[in-house]
């Protein structure tokens, strides 16, 4: 197996990410030729051979935002910068080295997977486990209970084995029912993901509150639990539950705000007002989901 290839696979299974970089095009004179291939790691490390002094430099640049941004990228690294090219996905640098030559490198990203942990042994965690891994997501299952294992992903049966290799980009959902609640909130908290959501009523929910209080969690980090989590979206089964949920932790790892209100949250309609005729409004609600949602599936 091609060295480069293999430390890609090393990488991958320890969960980091990192860039494939392959020469496409070598105008002589260049130590570079056609074909060969280096892995740059996110903190820049180059394992491989694209060019020396001229090449380096800028493909580790060029690297890092291609893992910030996800999008391929060819760059090229020439003496005649300033020649007009509207090659999409073109990025021209100008030659360093006072030899000349020209390159033209192709860099694709392989950014690790986000990690989906979800606590609980129920149908809604099931759902998520599916529709988490249909998602691309690394899903773990945290579950302490007796019951047969749910199926799909990698199970921990304790909550001090579970971990996080990157907070920031981790979420968390905890859909235990009423088992280990607490316990299982308790150490999300402490895991500090970016997102954590509770699969509950909004009653059951605001119970949790005081109870995780009482457990030494600040109001601070409770305003950050998503609660009942999801979208709403009006749903009822646990697949349309877990839909709700991706698209909540999609929408909060894009920074989009989703301004749908929730009926219990909603001021109460007189019957004049329910009875009102139907507008481009009231048809939006009543598509969307948003008019009537019962929470009986987050209890």
């Amino acid at each position: 197996m091609d060295t480069c290839y293999r430390t890609a696979k090393e990488l991958e299974a320890k969960g980091e990410s990192y860039v494939l970089a392959t020469v496409v095009s070598a105008i002589a004179p260049t130590s570079a030729k056609p074909g060969d291939k280096a892995v740059v790691t996110e903190e820049g490390v180059v394992h491989g051979w694209i060019g020396g002094s001229c090449a380096e430099p800028t493909v580790k640049k060029e690297a890092k935002l291609a893992l910030a941004d996800g999008a391929c990228r060819v760059v090229q690294i020439t003496p005649e910068p300033n020649v007009a090219n509207d090659r999409e996905g073109l990025v021209v640098v100008p030659m360093t080295c006072y030899s000349g030559g020209e390159l033209e490198i192709y860099l694709e990203p392989h950014r690790a997977k986000r990690e989906l942990v979800v606590f609980g042994n129920s149908p809604v965690a099931q759902a998520l486990v599916e529709l988490g891994i249909t998602a691309g997501y690394k899903v773990t299952i945290v579950d302490t209970t007796e019951r047969p294992p749910l199926e799909g992903a990698r199970v921990l049966t304790s909550l001090d084995e579970v971990t996080l290799l990157r907070r920031d980009e981790a979420a968390i959902v905890v859909a235990t029912h009423g088992v280990f609640d607490e316990e299982a909130i308790a150490r999300s908290v402490e895991l500090a993901p970016g997102y954590l959501g509770v699969v509950a009523s909004p009653r059951r929910f605001s119970s949790l509150g005081g109870s995780m209080q009482r457990r030494g969690v600040s109001g601070e980090a409770w305003a950050q639990v998503d609660g009942p989590a999801g979208l709403d979206i009006g749903a009822r089964t646990p697949e349309e539950i877990a839909v709700s949920i991706i698209a909540a932790i999609t929408a909060h790892r894009e920074s989009i705000t989703v301004t749908t209100q929730r009926p219990s949250e909603a001021p109460q309609q007189t019957v004049s007002q329910r009875a009102r005729p139907e507008t481009a409004e009231t048809i939006l609600e009543q598509a969307t989901g948003t008019e009537g949602k019962g929470h009986c599936c987050h209890d």
